[in-house]
């Protein structure tokens, strides 16, 4: 980090102040509060980074502090370090109970102090930067939909006029193509915001053949365009309660990986069976593979592996696709074929509606 981060020591004891601020100082923009009254008072102009926080005051203690910095949200980001002589496991559950982060016994070591500084230091700077990431992505979702879809809706209008020339209907139809992608983008992009803000899950009962003919049906164009062919093979009837609306997103992402990689005319599997109470889904390619070093990250936001020069696909749909089966209680991974191609399993709970 450039620039040093503010701590806010808060104690009524003048000495304990001196000394925690001589720890810190080199490291830290530091200033210190006598009581909680006065620290609430400094919070506004001052907005720390992280407060170490002495529980037994006069008047406001650790605690009310504590829970009255808590109750406002423009404050939430802000790390708050208990510093007490009491150690007793319910004075720390108190503690954790009104929102503290973490819990300090005195007399403290150095060291300990210098370490859980250092850490919440930078957990209170990587959780502000993705909740900035989250909100401009979110903020581009919403601000693009509206624009894009009036140049498809433009589009359309264009290349439905006679008296336009096929050279010109080419141009156009690139631009609803690429207005199209970016719309997918942006959709894709509000989506996964939503997700990895636990956007709560709609079960409805259904029959998994059926799932899987809709989203067959979905990727027809795909399917014929690249001449892939698709098997399912169900080892049983599978009947069960999920998001379908999710789970069909899901299932099209893996599908639109497996087409994508998969050779002209070439072949995809898919395997469905009941494990004790799970669903198990195997979606089987022979394409070109994965590297063993792209296994672990795949399933990561923008998993791109050259994020300046790659063409298209924007590494959204298998972080989704993660999400929505973590969401489910399930998980999804991926291991390569022993030839060529790769496998990706799914696994998530057969859930009865009755039980929702």
């Amino acid at each position: 980090m450039s620039s040093k981060q503010k701590v806010l020591i808060v104690d009524d004891v003048s000495t304990n102040l001196l000394l925690i601020k001589r720890i810190l100082e080199d490291l830290y923009i530091v200033k210190t509060a006598q009581s909680g009254e006065e620290a609430l008072a400094i919070l506004p102009g001052y907005r720390p980074d992280i407060i170490l926080l002495d529980i037994m005051m006069p008047g406001m203690d650790g605690y009310e502090v504590c829970n009255r910095i808590r109750s406002e949200k423009r404050y939430s980001f802000i790390k708050i370090i208990l510093v007490s002589a009491k150690t007793l496991i319910d004075d720390r559950l108190k503690g954790y109970e009104v929102g503290a982060d973490d819990y300090i016994t005195k007399p403290f070591v150095k060291r300990e102090l210098l370490a859980k500084t250092k850490v919440f230091a930078r957990l209170k700077h990587e959780e502000e930067i993705n909740q900035l990431k989250s909100n401009l992505l979110t903020l581009f979702s919403h601000e693009t939909r509206t624009p894009l879809s009036a140049i498809i809706g433009l589009s359309d209008i264009l290349m439905r006029n006679d008296t336009i020339g096929d050279d010109i209907k080419t141009r156009i139809g690139m631009i609803s193509l690429k207005a199209n992608e970016l719309l997918e983008f942006t959709e894709k992009t509000s989506l996964l915001c939503s997700l990895k803000g636990d956007m709560p899950l709609y079960y409805y009962h259904a029959e998994l053949a059926n799932v899987f003919n809709e989203v067959l049906r979905h990727l027809e164009p795909q399917i014929k365009k690249n001449k892939v062919t698709i098997h399912v093979e169900h080892s049983e009837e599978i009947q069960c309660s999920a998001d379908w609306a999710l789970m069909q997103k899901a299932f099209t992402y893996v599908l639109e990986n497996a087409i994508k990689y998969s050779e002209e005319k070439g072949q995809i599997d898919i395997q469905t069976s009941l494990v004790k109470d799970h669903c198990r889904i195997s979606f089987i390619d022979y394409g070109i593979g994965i590297q063993s070093d792209w296994i672990e990250t795949i399933f990561d936001e923008f998993a791109i592996k050259d994020i300046m020069h790659h063409k298209k696909g924007q590494g959204l749909s298998l972080a989704i696709t993660r999400h929505i089966l973590e969401l489910h209680g399930g998980m999804i991974r991926v291991v390569p074929n022993i030839k060529k191609g790769a496998q990706f399993i799914m696994r998530f709970p057969i859930v009865q509606a009755n039980e929702r």
